[in-house]
Order: C-alpha cells, then sequence, then structure tokens
C-alpha cells in the first residue's frame, strides 16, 4: 500500500514541477503543449532511469558469480518500467491538465 501511494505521490510531484516550470519559462505557448509535456514528464523520466538501470547491471553482469541472474534482473526492470509509464500516463494527465490550468490563471 505504501508503493502505490508512493508511487502516486511521485508521479504528482514530478508532474506537478514540471507544469511549474513549463508554465513559468514558456507562458506564451499553448495550453495543450504544456499539459501534453508536463503528463510525459514522468514516464520519460522512467525510461531514462530505466536506461541508466540497465547500463550500470550490464557493466555489473562479469563480476556476478552466478550465471543468468543479470538477465532475471533486467526482465523485472522491465516490468517496473510498464508500470511506472502506465501509471505516470493514468495519473499524470489529469494531474498536468489540473496543474496548468491551475497555473496559467
Amino acid at each position: 500500500m505504501i508503493y502505490i501511494v508512493g508511487s502516486i505521490l511521485a508521479i504528482m510531484a514530478v508532474t506537478g514541477g514540471t507544469a511549474w516550470l513549463v508554465t513559468s519559462r514558456w507562458p506564451g505557448r499553448t495550453r495543450r503543449w504544456q499539459v501534453t509535456l508536463a503528463a510525459l514528464s514522468f514516464p520519460l523520466l522512467s525510461v531514462l532511469l530505466f536506461v541508466a538501470a540497465v547500463v550500470v547491471t550490464l557493466l555489473d553482469a562479469p563480476t556476478v558469480p552466478e550465471r543468468g541472474t543479470v538477465g532475471m534482473v533486467i526482465f523485472s526492470m522491465v516490468f517496473f518500467l510498464v508500470y511506472a509509464v502506465a501509471a505516470g500516463l493514468v495519473i499524470g494527465i489529469p494531474t498536468a491538465i489540473f496543474a496548468v490550468r491551475a497555473l496559467r490563471r
């Protein structure tokens, strides 16, 4: 339960922070552009962190004594990536809409 609540709070914080950054830095852009960028911020951050984790795992692979465990680690990270992207879109889109609407006033 704590994992789900923490995920929701993280998604809302990243999306809200991006909405604030986008509306303060580019106030002349359209609302649709600002909402789209804010809504995509958490999924893009998740993908970047996934790539970094896979690179670190692959660089550490020669030191792992058991064969085949590195592939399972990457396989499990894929499921977390799918969860992060899906949750980021489901929670991030409404959060971005409300945040951009509130910050543009």
